[in-house]
C-alpha cells in the first residue's frame, strides 16, 4: 500500500512593504495578472498603516498582499505564477490571519478552501462581481455570542 504525502508549501520569508516599493508590487501584480488596477495612492495609503507584505521564497518575490489594517480585511492577494499550485497562496491566507476578504467572483471558491463563508450577496462593481467573506470561526463566535444576548 502506497501512502502519499501532501506536496510541502514552500517556506517563505514575510517582509513589510514601504511606502516607496510600488514598482515592486506592481511588478508581482502584472505578472500574476491582477484582475483589477492597484494604484499608487491605494499602496502608499497601505504600506503606510502596516498594510502591505511581501512574500519571498529563496530570496525571490513570490507574492503580495494588501489588508485594511483597521478592519483587517485582506484586500488584494497576488502570487506570481512561478510560486502558484504550491499552496503558497493559503500559506499566505493563514500566515495572515485576517477576518475578512474582498474576493472577487473567480476566488471565492479558493477563500472557501481557507475556511471563509461568504456574507451578502455578491455586489456589482465597475467591471467584476465581489464578494465579502468572514473567516468561518468568526461568523460561528459571532453566533454564539449573539445567542447568550
Amino acid at each position: 500500500m502506497q501512502v502519499r504525502t501532501p506536496p510541502r508549501r514552500p517556506d517563505f520569508v514575510a517582509l513589510q512593504g514601504r511606502s516607496g516599493e510600488y514598482p515592486r508590487a506592481k511588478r508581482i501584480l502584472n505578472a500574476g495578472k491582477h484582475p483589477t488596477f492597484i494604484g499608487r495612492s491605494l499602496y502608499s495609503t497601505a504600506a503606510r498603516n502596516g498594510g502591505v507584505t511581501f512574500f519571498q521564497v529563496a530570496g525571490v518575490d513570490a507574492a503580495v498582499a494588501i489588508v485594511q489594517p483597521r478592519t483587517n480585511c485582506l484586500l488584494v492577494l497576488c502570487v506570481h505564477p512561478a510560486f502558484r499550485k504550491l499552496g503558497l497562496g493559503q500559506a499566505v491566507v493563514a500566515y495572515l490571519a485576517v477576518n475578512f476578504a474582498r474576493v472577487i467572483e473567480s476566488a471565492v471558491p479558493f477563500f472557501e478552501r481557507c475556511g471563509y463563508v461568504s456574507i451578502g450577496e455578491m455586489k456589482q462593481g465597475k467591471r467584476w462581481k465581489t464578494q465579502i467573506m468572514v473567516l468561518k470561526s468568526v461568523r460561528d463566535l459571532a453566533g454564539r455570542v449573539a445567542q447568550l444576548l
